[in-house]
């Protein structure tokens, strides 16, 4: 188990390698948003509510 400092670090920096500067959004919206899955794999975090068209 990760814990959130070292997923924030992750998460950034691999946005950061494929060009994206998330430097302005905070740590808690970085872990709404991101995930780091089990094979070290940046990945979207669901939303609990879907969207409406």
């Amino acid at each position: 188990m990760q814990t959130n400092e070292n997923k924030i670090r992750r998460i950034r920096d691999k946005l950061t390698r494929i060009g994206i500067k998330e430097t302005d959004i905070t740590d808690e919206k970085l872990l709404a948003s991101y995930d780091i899955s089990a094979t070290g794999q940046l990945c979207g975090v669901k939303s609990p509510h879907p969207r409406e068209p």
